[in-house]
């Protein structure tokens, strides 16, 4: 474990300088947006999307042949090596998550909005009550649902694309995210083309909790499965390549 934190930290000193600022402005925003009761829901889609640039430095840095060669005189065993990537990359996803829902739960606690002039608190209003997004009859979204499951979709991916690049030697590419984030929203609209035709049904009734406490029970029960797959990739990656030198 001792290994595992360590290399964390080595990774983050490396790619702090390129990294760090992005996701703290994304950050401080946020926040800020959040303390006012402003925080505008389509945005916590991509504080969370944000960790991938927070780590995409992180990913291409560590494959660099330079970064290689570092690992090779380090005292640490290509396992714990692994281990500590896959560790990086599924909490620094689980990380945005978290405060990403926090934040939500600021925003509908404050109405610092009300300090505005009248024209602008109605507008800061609306934003302030908004809590989900509709598209026809049928099909409709809260907010907090695609916080989740864009969280967990994360975690896969990333740690199908570690595992993949790893077995393979091959950099890892965040295009590859990219395509496969893009895949993952071609399936939703298609699905989405399905409920509105009345092929399935609406999404409320059989994917989505309807409760407070369903939905903390569906969210926490699908992030436990995210990450048990990622370590499942992680364990399969530690065994392909064992015999490969570090």
């Amino acid at each position: 474990m001792k290994e595992i934190v360590k290399l964390i930290r080595f990774d983050y000193i490396t790619s702090r300088n390129s990294a760090l600022p992005f996701f703290c402005g994304m950050l401080i925003i946020s926040l800020l947006l959040a303390v006012f009761g402003v925080f505008n829901p389509m945005f916590n889609i991509f504080l969370i999307i944000a960790c991938v640039g927070f780590f995409a430095p992180s990913m291409a840095a560590t494959q660099k042949p330079e970064y290689r060669r570092v690992q090779g005189i380090l005292p640490v065993s290509r396992a714990a090596f692994v281990r500590a990537e896959f560790a990086e990359y599924m909490l620094g996803v689980v990380a945005s998550e978290t405060i990403t829902l926090i934040l939500m739960g600021i925003n509908k606690l404050s109405k610092l909005y009300e300090i505005f002039p009248r024209n602008f608190e109605v507008f800061c209003k609306e934003i302030h009550e908004a809590d989900r997004i509709y598209f026809e009859k049928g099909v409709e979204f809260k907010f907090v649902h695609l916080v989740i499951f864009v969280s967990v979709l994360l975690i896969v991916q990333i740690a199908f694309i570690a595992m993949k690049s790893d077995i393979e030697k091959h950099q890892h590419d965040i295009r590859n995210v990219l395509l496969t984030f893009s895949l993952a929203i071609l399936v939703f609209i298609v699905s989405i083309i399905l409920v509105t035709r009345g092929i399935i049904p609406p999404y409320n009734e059989w994917l989505f909790p309807s409760t407070y406490v369903g939905t903390w029970i569906w969210g926490i029960t699908l992030n436990a499965a995210a990450v048990a797959l990622g370590i499942l990739f992680c364990h399969i990656t530690v065994k392909k390549t064992a015999d490969y030198e570090v």
